[in-house]
């Protein structure tokens, strides 16, 4: 059994965890690559391990918005214990890593054995819905600095690294506002050593600072897993 954990799995015992194991594969994140369509079938459920996926809206004639991150403190297609066959969001890769992959018929003939698995995805699941609903609050509420700030620190997080791949055009993509808007933050972000970027790569310097510019949202998304999970948050 590999050493890699996914926070969720490792609430398990070593037991339940070699079952889950035993059914699964670790496979790569593909920076970009979409890892689930909206309204397309569920046939595999990820637990990110060092990758993040961001959850977007796909609403007709506009472009996607992101309306979730999900790193190694939670797993992909946790809908289907609700009986769910199909995608409610699409998943695109934000930061490339690893997953543990399993299908979803593997994982349902599992949390019909397993409690501790069932728990976990009905928690979980719990978490997500509180969480989307904080997120379009605070699409609608808050201006772009703090969300950007609120952004930055929770892909940092994921990234598990000061460093991670991002472009202007992606972030404005995923806050659902336009790129100028996003390069002037950004670039007075830099200007006050909070950040540096080039090609690609978005590198945070005062971590402290830039927790300061995000809203509160940030925390109140730790402390709504808190809530459920007696769990230490992803946190870089």
């Amino acid at each position: 059994m590999s050493t890699k954990k996914n926070n969720l799995l490792s609430l398990m015992s070593l037991l339940e965890q070699e079952k889950f194991y035993s059914k699964a594969e670790l496979i790569p994140l593909i920076i970009s690559q979409k890892i689930a369509e909206y309204k397309k079938p569920i046939d595999h459920l990820y637990f990110p391990i060092d990758g993040f996926i961001s959850i977007y809206e796909a609403t007709h004639g506009h472009p996607l918005l992101e309306v979730g991150m999900i790193g190694r403190e939670g797993m992909l297609g946790e809908e289907v214990i609700l009986g769910a066959k199909k995608h409610n969001f699409g998943g695109i890769i934000q930061g490339p890593g690893e997953a543990w992959k399993i299908s979803t018929q593997d994982f349902k003939s599992l949390i019909a054995i397993s409690t501790e698995l069932r728990e976990i995805t009905k928690s979980y699941l719990a978490v997500r819905l509180q969480q989307l609903g904080l997120s379009i609050a605070c699409e609608h509420f808050h201006e772009i600095r703090a969300r950007l700030a609120k952004w930055l620190v929770m892909s940092q997080d994921r990234a598990q690294s000061s460093t991670f791949h991002m472009t202007h055009e992606f972030i404005a993509l995923m806050l659902g506002v336009r790129r100028v808007g996003v390069s002037i933050i950004a670039n007075d972000f830099k200007k006050n050593g909070l950040i540096d970027y080039t090609r690609g790569q978005v590198k945070v310097i005062d971590r402290v600072a830039l927790r300061a510019q995000a809203c509160q949202c940030y925390k109140d998304n730790k402390s709504i897993y808190s809530s459920y999970f007696r769990l230490k948050y992803p946190s870089y």
